[in-house]
């Protein structure tokens, strides 16, 4: 697929403090038009298991399955492990087996800005057999200095808008990814687009080429 220029949503500047707000989303509708060209669509969620994005997600997915690896990093204080094997086990414990997918889409979230750049890569090769030619990702990387210390809880009120949950005004600095950072350690991937938001985000949907 041609990869596409970079859009700016000319949102309202905000800024990402304690508590709950809204924003516009450009890439979420992007990655659910495309479902709807798929017959049979398969979504993965990263994020934690909300009802109503599970009831939302479904009227684009028959199938739909929650990993829910923002509570297991919520539920780590001192962070991922670092040792290699140590995040390969709990990637297969978290992850869906190999003869679930494959997934048309996966969501996510703001998880990779939790993530090193080693993380990352392992993550994207687990992923990776979890997808077919053209599955996408729909990733918000932060474009702040500091970031939430935990990931953001998203509910999806449209496929025009989020809603995100901040709850600590606890942060910690942010890895500030660029493009050629993911597509570094998301070998397997490669950005299909992006949209640059005025509240500290940049949507992405990455693409896998197998």
């Amino acid at each position: 697929m041609k990869k596409t220029s970079p859009q700016r949503w000319n949102d309202a500047a905000s800024q990402l403090s304690p508590g709950t707000a809204q924003h516009h989303t450009l890439a979420l509708k992007y990655v659910l038009r495309r479902l709807l060209e798929r017959r049979h669509a398969r979504v993965l969620d990263l994020g934690a298991a909300i009802g109503s994005n599970v009831s939302f997600v479904g009227r684009y997915a028959p199938k739909l399955y929650v990993s829910d690896l923002h509570n297991t990093l919520k539920g780590r204080p001192g962070g991922l492990p670092k040792d290699r094997k140590q995040f390969e086990r709990l990637l297969s414990k978290d992850l869906p087996s190999d003869d679930l997918g494959p997934f048309d889409l996966i969501l996510a979230w703001d998880l990779l800005n939790y993530l090193g750049g080693e993380q990352m890569a392992i993550l994207g090769r687990h992923l990776a057999r979890l997808c077919r030619q053209d599955s996408l990702i729909f990733a918000l990387i932060t474009n702040s200095k500091e970031m939430p210390r935990q990931p953001i809880g998203f509910r999806i009120i449209d496929t025009d808008t989020l809603s995100y949950t901040i709850d600590s005004d606890l942060g910690r600095p942010s890895p500030l990814f660029k493009e050629s950072d993911l597509n570094r350690w998301l070998a397997d991937f490669e950005v299909e687009t992006s949209f640059l938001l005025r509240n500290g985000f940049q949507e992405y949907v990455l693409s896998f080429s197998e």
